[in-house]
């Protein structure tokens, strides 16, 4: 089998999540003018072993079964087999153009730098615009909150089609479908 298509987006993927890195604030850093907290997700209350997502986050050890199947074959029409990861959980979707990942990891909870708040999905969420020129992809990390050690998890979604269209509410579509399997 020929995978060099998809190892395009593969590599793409990994220098998004290397720039998500190195846009994070650094600790102890205020808020920038004009950055605004997202509003924590009602949904997932905060328990004495931590929040209800970053617990759920903690017990993970596949990606893949949360990716909402509609929207990915929506947005990656015609995808081959989900490429696994494990260590960070990640699954990612493509097609030889257009590529879907999803990763839980347990990075910091800060805000990251230049990024634009939404509201209503985990404790705080923070879109990327992965292409300045076009804009249309997007890199979308939510802050999931602690596990019961305390130890916060995030996830993040990267929708890269390269089509020019605002994939925006779609990665905040597939947030919302992978929150609720958190559950």
């Amino acid at each position: 089998m020929h995978r060099q298509p998809l190892i395009i987006p593969l590599v793409w993927l990994a220098l998004a999540a290397c720039s998500r890195q190195q846009n994070a604030r650094p600790e102890g850093q205020g808020q920038s003018a004009g950055t605004v907290h997202a509003q924590p997700d009602s949904q997932a209350p905060a328990t004495a072993s931590g929040t209800s997502y970053g617990a759920a986050a903690a017990k993970l050890t596949d990606m893949c079964p949360l990716a909402p199947t509609k929207l990915v074959q929506t947005l990656v029409p015609n995808a081959g087999a989900p490429e696994k990861e494990r260590y960070p959980l990640r699954c990612t979707f493509g097609n030889g153009k257009n590529a879907l990942g999803l990763t839980i990891d347990n990075g910091p909870p800060d805000p990251i730098n230049g990024a634009d708040a939404v509201s209503g999905l985990g404790q705080a969420a923070y879109l990327e615009r992965l292409d300045p020129h076009a804009r249309g992809d997007v890199y979308l990390t939510v802050v999931l909150g602690p596990d019961a050690n305390g130890t916060n998890y995030n996830l993040h979604v990267e929708v890269a089609a390269h089509d020019g269209k605002d994939h925006k509410d779609d990665a905040i579509a597939v947030a919302r479908k992978v929150l609720a399997q958190l559950k």
